[in-house]
Parts: structure tokens; sequence; C-alpha cells
């Protein structure tokens, strides 16, 4: 037994401690969960008897709190404060029947994910491959508390009990994407004016009324409005002429994180060489294991309007798989 499932199986012990007496009834399990690029996280799922929604809280957070030196006594009162504000969610919205297709079809999206590190996973999803990528489906719904969303992965015994193929699934999840969650493109310096606060409102480059001016020479920032999972651009079948009508001389596309891609348009001579070592060290040194999307550089072949790995940012004999 690892050392955080024998912290979770403690704290399963002595949670109703530090939760409030309307929490008393709550049922805890240990749980561990593989989450993307096959990291197995242990969680504690908290179930109310007659509740619908069952939250899990997972512990890795919590056990370096109290390895970094946070006592014990204030570890548990987090992990209770987490808990409550999740079992107070207790409804899904009225409309969802995850066993009826028409219930959720609107709620679709579609998920952006590398292929080898996902093995196992991918053997229990539809799924589509795009070089070594691969597109999956999710479905995303709000919460009745207007706080957050929820996700749920499109399996193939979903598939069975919607009685849908699998096509008209992907095509209804890349169409709600594209109008829901539109890709964003912006400046390098617009990304940093807005981290700082100093930008209220950046302009989404692909969205430029006719004749509007560029930004100086540099690199960009390709995303979602949510910067979510802003990787998942990459499946939308109109994204290959928004970059050509911004870059005309091509542009090359680096993984940063599941959650955006870095632009770097090819008049800047940098080599493909250069930028896969760039994403390679970035990927080792800055994003955590579970939201590395590949180590490759990608660019759109013009000519079958679809994305391709650039050979020459590829490094042999290393690949990501888990």
């Amino acid at each position: 037994m690892t050392a955080v499932k024998m912290f979770a199986e403690g704290v399963t012990q002595q949670i109703k401690e530090y939760l409030s007496e309307e929490y008393q009834n709550v049922e805890c399990k240990v749980t561990e969960q593989q989450k993307n690029n096959g990291m197995i996280m242990t969680g504690i799922i908290f179930n109310i008897p007659g509740q619908k929604i069952a939250p899990v809280v997972y512990m890795e957070p919590f056990y370096d709190e109290v390895r970094n030196g946070k006592s014990m006594e204030q570890v548990m009162s987090g992990i209770a404060d987490v808990c409550q504000k999740s079992l107070a969610v207790r409804e899904l919205p009225e409309s969802l029947d995850f066993t009826d297709y028409d219930s959720i079809k609107e709620y679709l999206s579609v998920q952006v994910i590398n292929t080898k590190a996902n093995q196992r996973m991918l053997s229990a999803v539809p799924h589509k491959e795009m070089e070594d990528l691969s597109v999956i489906c999710r479905i995303e719904f709000p919460m009745t508390d207007g706080e957050g969303t929820g996700s749920v992965k499109v399996t193939h015994e979903l598939l069975r009990q919607w009685d849908v193929e699998p096509e008209q699934v992907y095509q209804k999840a890349v169409e709600n994407s594209v109008q829901n969650s539109p890709a964003v493109l912006m400046s390098m310096d617009d990304v940093m004016m807005e981290m700082s606060g100093l930008l209220s409102e950046p302009r989404n480059l692909l969205q430029l009324e006719e004749g509007a001016e560029m930004p100086k020479a540099g690199m960009y920032v390709l995303s979602n409005p949510m910067k979510l999972n802003g990787s998942s651009v990459l499946a939308y079948p109109n994204l290959p002429g928004q970059l050509e009508a911004v870059f005309p001389q091509g542009c090359y596309l680096l993984p940063s994180s599941l959650h955006e891609m870095i632009i770097v348009p090819k008049e800047m001579s940098v080599s493909p060489k250069e930028l896969g070592e760039m994403v390679r060290e970035v990927n080792q040194t800055e994003v955590a294991c579970d939201e590395i999307l590949s180590d490759r550089v990608y660019e759109f072949d013009k000519g079958r309007n679809q994305l391709r790995q650039v050979p020459e940012s590829i490094e042999k004999g290393k690949e990501m798989e888990r």
C-alpha cells in the first residue's frame, strides 16, 4: 500500500470528526482512479445514501501539505471543507439523463490527448486518432449550484446504451465545441498583460476585422475562452483555414500543455529541431505529468488540411507511453 493510500485510509477513519452534523451519515471509500497520461491518483468517494452525486476528493495535495509541515488538524479541516462544498451540490441538471442520448447530446464536447500515454484508457472509449494524438468525447454539464462543471468520458458502454454510432457522437461533440468553445489566438504580449491584470479585453486574432493591424512578430498562444483543455481546438475542422489567414507563410504548433498551444510563425526562422527540444525541456521541467500533451511539434498540411507531425522535431527512440 502506498503512503498516499495509507494516508487516505486514515482520513476516512477521522473525517466525520471534522464534518458538520448534516453530513454524519456520509459513507467514505478509498479509490484509485486513472487520470490523463496513465497517472493514478488516490481519492476518497464521499457518498450520502439516496444522493445521486458522490464526489471524489483527491488526497495527493493534502498528503503533500502534511509532508511540508502543515499540522494534521489543519489538513483535516481543509479536507472537510472541500468535502462539504462538494456534497452541497446534490443534484445534476434535471434535463440530464446519461442513459438517453437526446438528453446529453447538447453537452458533448471533444478533448485531445496523447495516444501512447493513454492506451489503457483509450481501450474503453471511442476515439479518433490524429497523428500521435487521439480525440475523445466528453459530457460536460453545469452544476446546479452554478459553480463549476461536471465531466464524464463517453465510453463504449454509453454508446451501447444510446444505440448511436460513434461518428454521430463525434460530429456532434465537434459541432458543440466549435460553437461553445471557439479557438482563441492571442499574442504572447497580450497573454502576459492579461495575466498581470493590465489587459481586460484581449483580442482574439482569429476574429480580427478586415484591415485590423496584427501584433508585432513573435510567438502566440492558441487555446479556448476558458483556457481549459484548450489543445482540443486542434480537432476543429475550421482551424487550419483560420490559422492560414493569420499566418499565410505557415506556422508551427507547439504543445505547451493540454490547455494551450504555442504558435511560432515560420517567418521567425526557428528550426523544427530547436522547437522540438524546447517542447521536451518544458515538458520535463514545467508541466505536470498528467497535463503533458506531446513531445512533438506540429503543422497543418495545406494539401490535406490535416494536422501533421514535423519529422525534424522528433527525438528518435524516446516516446511518451504509460
